[in-house]
């Protein structure tokens, strides 16, 4: 009897196992596909495809889902694979491209697409809507040629910053994304990926300055007010978050990304239930994410007291990034901002420890941008007990003004000072240790100027001779008129500024 039930439960095995390949879900892909159930006709191609990842088939037709949800980059990405790598004579492949390219208003790409397609396949399935498309093409492209250059441009740069964004390299990001910026003003995605650039590199200040032009631009902006209220809260100003919460609590976004964006915003916030209605929506209806996507989904579902399906989750998460096995986030004592804060600190500490005016002058102005007024104001009773200088005190309250965004009687000179770090700043593109020495460098200039009758008004050729000579004494080859180009001022006015910063150091 044992050994009956033994090989029938073997044989019920291997049929299971037998119908369960590649086809098997191919095929129940294909089904959903033709329901229009688009979510899970996904799913099931890609469980095809673990099956067999090299078949092109299979992937084709996973390029053709995405491509009807309006993920129009992994389209093509798998559709380039299939023609370049796996299979280069399933020239429809070609047709997909083309549609997928127009719709991303890559026009310059679709047309080459769409002629590749008909020159492969002159008698193809898809011949008289490639037709058409071109016909279309050639209509919306015959006055605006140059423009939609410019667009696929764009797109393309817009998508090289985010993948630096994304692999760390924040400093390339941002020196990428500040060009977009002032090539494109409008385009409000380059906008809110260079201040999170800015928030990784932590200049807080900045990126909140950022995300609020975005805001006074293009209000109502869903990516630029939840990257606010993330800063906000990170810096501790909850009564602003709170206000932000209570407006995305009556947000209802249409595209799913949006829904992804706002769902992630409020675990973030720590509004777990926010948060899980929305994740737990998108998941239940389809929506594939990726690593960040499940990540705070698991912790959203934890956090709301549903730890079976956090567990769940975290397997997903485990897929996308194997290294995160064990590493469930509420199994961390230390969080992240309590690191952040220990760097702080340690500022904090080296700015009683220090004796260097000039030295003192950066901690203040790093603490200013890290946008943390707690630590600013730690600071501010450390200088009153001290009886520290003059232009220490001042600067302190410079700081805490600009940070609070108030008022107050300044010396002016400090304020003009003030305006020569921004300027570096903002032009800087140099590693962070190279920038701090610029602006030590201005600080010891600032302190040796605060009392002499030489005009500090002109912040960019300050800037620039800073720059070169800091550049110089460090041995890089830059020329004065490298320098005088990248801040929009003449040589003489540059060699006019650099004699001075000689005479004040």
């Amino acid at each position: 009897m044992e050994t009956r039930k033994y090989h029938t439960n073997h044989a019920i095995g291997q049929i299971v196992q037998f119908a369960q390949d590649g086809e098997y879900f191919f095929n129940k892909g294909i089904k959903y596909y033709r329901r229009r159930e688009l979510y899970k006709a996904k799913k099931y191609f890609e469980r095809a495809i673990q099956f067999d990842s090299k078949e092109p088939v299979f992937l084709c037709q996973l390029a053709v889902v995405l491509a009807e949800l309006g993920e129009f980059d992994a389209s093509n990405t798998i559709l380039l694979e299939i023609v370049e790598k796996l299979e280069p004579e399933m020239y429809e492949c070609y047709s997909f491209l083309a549609n997928n390219c127009a719709y991303l208003g890559l026009f310059q790409e679709a047309k080459k697409y769409a002629k590749q397609y008909l020159n492969f396949a002159p008698d193809g399935e898809f011949n008289e809507d490639i037709e058409d498309l071109l016909e279309l093409l050639s209509i919306e492209t015959s006055e605006f040629e140059g423009l939609y250059s410019h667009e696929d441009e764009l797109i393309v740069k817009q998508e090289t910053a985010r993948e630096l964004l994304e692999n760390g390299k924040l400093k390339e990001a941002s020196i990428m994304l500040q060009k977009l910026v002032k090539e494109y003003p409008e385009f409000w995605s380059a906008h809110n990926n260079l201040s999170l650039a800015h928030f990784y590199l932590g200049n807080v200040s900045k990126a909140i300055k950022i995300v609020q032009d975005v805001l006074k631009k293009n209000e109502g902006n869903l990516h630029a007010l939840c990257n606010l209220a993330v800063y906000y809260h990170y810096l501790g100003r909850e009564k602003e978050v709170a206000h932000i919460v209570k407006q995305l609590q009556v947000v209802y976004p249409i595209d799913m990304d949006h829904r992804s964006k706002l769902g992630i915003t409020f675990a973030l916030l720590g509004q777990y239930e926010n948060s899980f209605k929305w994740l737990r929506w998108l998941q239940k209806f389809g929506y594939e994410g990726d690593g960040a996507f499940y990540y705070w989904l698991s912790v959203s579902a934890y956090y709301t007291d549903r730890k079976q399906l956090a567990v769940e989750m975290w397997q997903k998460v485990i897929k996308f990034n194997p290294e995160k096995k064990g590493a469930e986030p509420w199994l961390k004592v230390q969080s992240h901002e309590h690191k952040g804060n220990t760097i702080y600190q340690s500022l904090i500490q080296q700015f009683k420890e220090t004796d260097s005016e000039e030295k003192k002058l950066l901690i203040l102005f790093l603490l200013r941008e890290s946008g943390n007024i707690k630590l600013l104001e730690e600071v501010n009773l450390i200088v009153m007990t001290n009886h520290e200088s003059d232009i220490i005190k001042d600067f302190t309250n410079l700081m805490l003004n600009k940070l609070a965004d108030k008022s107050g009687k300044i010396h002016l000179r400090l304020t003009e000072g003030l305006h020569v770090i921004e300027a570096l700043s903002e032009q800087c593109t140099s590693s962070q240790e190279l920038e701090h020495k610029f602006y030590m460098l201005w600080f010891r200039i600032l302190i040796n100027a605060l009392h002499l009758p030489i005009s500090l008004k002109n912040s960019h050729a300050w800037s620039a001779a800073i720059e070169y000579c800091c550049l110089k004494a460090e041995d890089y080859h830059i020329t004065q008129k490298e320098i005088a180009e990248k801040y929009t001022i003449s040589s003489s006015t540059l060699r006019k500024y650099i004699h001075y910063v000689t005479e004040l150091v």
